[in-house]
């Protein structure tokens, strides 16, 4: 078996990696795939991770116990620096609900669950990603779930005497396989789940076994074969194709994937005196980047979302380079002060020292995160924006429906005509307004009845990435069938976030985000409409509310990063919310009129002399960017009264 002979270009090959990933979020415009350098950290993992079990099994002297506490080691001293400024800082600067959700992140990071929660958190309520601050850590998840089940399965091959390199090549296609299915047919899963990235580290495995396992070597650096060097520019060509020609709109990981796993790979094949590893890689600035790399990583992400939380969106390019001197800053001191010294004492306390202090952060977050243990004080301006945050909205009566588990059917009222809502969660917090409306006697008797599901927009043959047909529509008329009652239908839904291109909505396999696909699921829209008016209905289409980080509560005010609010924040106006949405609006609006529907606009409500309204005189009037508050639509959200009106 060939030594494990340090390899200063792999280092060089990891800060290629986290610079990579560090330029997409600081700046990603200039690299739109920096991200794939995930992927590289993947490979080098499985490639290096591997040939330290390799040889372990090849000398007869391997030990779950070392090797697991060679792991904490080397992970912890740095991870458990990051999670206690994270969960201090924390207290600090961020609401009561945003310290609740930070925590119960860094309480799955003590289980490497994070990539877990990430993925179903990764819904249409779903925290925008970089309010975050951990983020990142779904990568170190998978990697942990990874060496949890790959060890055991090498030991049963080499104890059974297997052949090694057959059944890793199956593992690895059949994880490779998953991964193209998937990417189609639920692009969330396919890039937070360990099964549809293990094919990433059973790439470096496989190599790790070519050249540790088979005993191979590399000659003399200044004697390399011409094949070596075509490896490593071919190498450098993928990740550079990867890094500059990915987009995060891309279905990813997917096929293009296999652009920075092959590239990084065939880097390592091609050895340390191969021309770009040796000139470019091996360099001692390069090399160094690559040593701090993981602290690095660590605290790049942290940092960035922390002023993106307390500055918003727009950041100026000298915030986001300050921002990146504290995370070399921090970087440097941890690698040398923090993760060296004890990664390498000679202390036999030192692992259980480390995993205790682990587990006391586990236990404290998840004490956190339950409410056991209690949020800081609170300003009154804090108090009225958490009041506003966790104001929940109420569900009338439930009533079941054969076969639409999935749907959430209320009804208010009993007796008289029947209006009927339709759509997502932006169609069901207008239920408060009906129900104060009903309560009160508002003219003649008339029932509603709410059919809604969140995330799920009231189009027909519409599918979510799942690729399942929504049951939004079939409710409806199931609901129309059963009671003849039903004069009036009324379908409202955030409409404009379906229409992203950064969205998962299919319609005949196609993003409907895109123009001749839209065009489609409009028109099949506006036939439904008009089957319903030909049928004697009265059919009303309720268009978005304005929505944008500007108007959540949190964003009214202006945050410092020490925690104080003080004077109300920019507003957010009409005009900015017709340019980024108009001309959907403005297709939802011809198809609906066209084909005998009213429309209900509430920018005409909510925006005043221009402006979009973010609070009065109760406090904020949204809940969120993209719904506003019960108590406000219960008092004031007037334009819902024609939908019920005799």
């Amino acid at each position: 078996m060939a030594n494990l002979k340090y390899r200063p270009d792999i280092d060089g090959l990891r800060a290629v990696a986290v610079l990579g990933v560090i330029i997409y979020h600081a700046f990603p415009g200039f690299l739109p795939g920096g991200f794939v350098g995930v992927d590289i950290f993947f490979v080098i993992s499985g490639y290096l991770i591997s040939g330290i079990l390799y040889k372990g099994h090849l000398q007869g002297n391997f030990s779950f116990r070392k090797f697991y506490a060679r792991r904490i080691r080397r992970l912890f001293p740095a991870l458990i620096t990051v999670l206690i400024i994270c969960l201090a800082y924390g207290r600090l600067i961020l609401l009561p609900d945003e310290y609740q959700l930070l925590s119960k992140h860094v309480a799955a990071g003590t289980l490497f669950i994070q990539n877990i929660i990430f993925w179903q958190e990764s819904g249409y309520f779903d925290t925008a990603a970089n309010l975050k601050p951990l983020l990142h850590l779904w990568s170190l998840a998978v990697e942990e779930q990874f060496y949890i089940f790959f060890p055991p399965i090498l030991l049963l091959i080499w104890k059974r005497k297997w052949p090694l390199a057959a059944i890793m090549g199956v593992l690895l296609t059949a994880s490779l396989a998953g991964n193209l299915v998937m990417s189609y047919q639920n692009g969330v899963t396919d890039f937070f789940l360990t099964p549809y990235r293990a094919w990433e580290f059973l790439g470096g495995s496989l190599l790790a076994w070519r050249h540790f396992g088979n005993g191979q070597t590399f000659g003399h650096e200044d004697d390399i074969p011409f094949h070596c060097n075509t490896l490593s520019i071919v190498g450098t060509f993928l990740l550079g194709v990867a890094m500059c020609l990915i987009h995060k709109c891309d279905l990813y990981p997917g096929w293009r994937a296999l652009l920075p796993v092959s590239g990084a790979l065939l880097l390592i094949e091609a050895g340390g005196g191969a021309v770009v590893n040796k000139k470019l890689l091996s360099n001692s600035l390069v090399i160094w980047i690559g040593l701090i790399s993981y602290p690095l990583y660590l605290f790049h992400w942290l940092a960035l979302s922390f002023i993106h939380i307390v500055k918003g969106d727009s950041l100026s390019s000298a915030t986001i380079w300050g921002a990146l001197v504290v995370v070399f800053l921090l970087t440097v001191t941890t690698y040398y002060f923090i993760e060296r010294p004890i990664r390498f004492a000679k202390s036999n306390a030192t692992v259980p020292i480390l995993s205790s202090i682990f587990l006391a952060l586990g236990i404290y977050s998840l004490f956190v995160c339950t409410g056991f243990i209690p949020s800081k004080k609170l300003s009154d301006q804090e108090k009225k924006i958490d009041k506003a945050r966790n104001e929940k909205y109420g569900v009338a009566g439930l009533v079941a429906i054969d076969h639409f588990k999935d749907i959430t059917v209320s009804k208010i009222g009993e007796g008289g005509p029947v209006t009927v809502f339709v759509g997502d969660s932006n169609a069901q917090m207008y239920e408060a307004r009906i129900s104060t409306l009903i309560g009160n006697g508002f003219g003649a008797p008339r029932e509603a009845i709410f059919i809604v599901n969140s995330g799920t927009p009231p189009l027909p043959d519409v599918q979510g990435n799942h690729h399942k047909p929504y049951n939004l529509i079939g409710a409806l008329q199931r609901v129309i069938d059963n009671n003849p009652r039903v004069d009036r239908v009324v379908f409202a839904a955030r409409w404009v976030l379906y229409f992203d291109k950064s969205k998962d909505y299919f319609l005949d396999a196609k993003k409907i985000s895109e123009p001749e696909v839209m065009n489609l699921a409009l028109s099949k829209f506006g036939a439904m409409i008009r089957k319903l008016v030909d049928s004697g209905k009265r059919v009303t289409v309720v268009l978005s509310i304005p929505s944008s980080r500007l108007l959540s509560p949190q964003n009214l005010y202006e945050r410092d990063f020490f925690g104080e609010i003080s004077t109300q924040s920019t507003v957010f106006t009409k005009a900015q919310f017709l340019d980024q949405h108009g001309a959907v609006r403005d297709k939802i609006s011809y198809e609906a009129k066209s084909n005998g529907a009213e429309i209900i606009d509430p920018l005409d409500f909510l925006c005043v002399n221009g402006i979009c309204q973010g609070e009065n005189e109760d406090g904020p009037i949204y809940q969120d960017e993209g719904h506003l508050r019960r108590s406000f639509i219960s008092k004031h959200a007037i334009y819902l009264d024609a939908t019920i009106a005799p």
